[in-house]
């Protein structure tokens, strides 16, 4: 239902009653203006969100450096930022690959005049 508080809010106390004061505020609800006015009116009054965002996944076999079989604190922190880094570059990745940069004419060409064409994965 339309009524029920949302998983990711911290304090469902202060969520109720901006909720209830942008229901005074607004008749026709919901609508993009009222959801906006909840979120402003939610936050202003101390109402914080839980972070959004999947688990990074350590490999451990890959990342135990010297085969003991147990991960050391400088081994999960090197293979979680080395998980991270890859989910980033991946992020940036998903519509095409690399750019290919085709330069016609004879003579130098500005870089901001080449042509740049996304190759696309596959």
């Amino acid at each position: 239902m339309a009524s029920e508080i949302p998983d990711n809010v911290k304090n469902p106390a202060i969520y109720k009653k901006a909720k209830a004061k942008m229901k005074r505020k607004f008749k026709v609800t919901p609508s993009a203006y009222s959801s906006g006015y909840l979120v402003q009116e939610y936050q202003r009054m101390g109402g914080t969100y839980k972070a959004k965002g999947g688990a990074i996944n350590v490999d451990e076999a890959k990342s135990d450096l010297d085969n003991d079989g147990k991960l050391s604190a400088y081994e999960r922190k090197r293979g979680t930022a080395i998980a991270k880094s890859i989910a980033e570059q991946a992020k940036g990745m998903r519509n095409g690959g690399t750019v290919m940069v085709q330069s016609r004419g004879c003579g130098a060409i500005m870089p901001s005049k080449q042509k740049k064409t996304r190759v696309p994965r596959g």
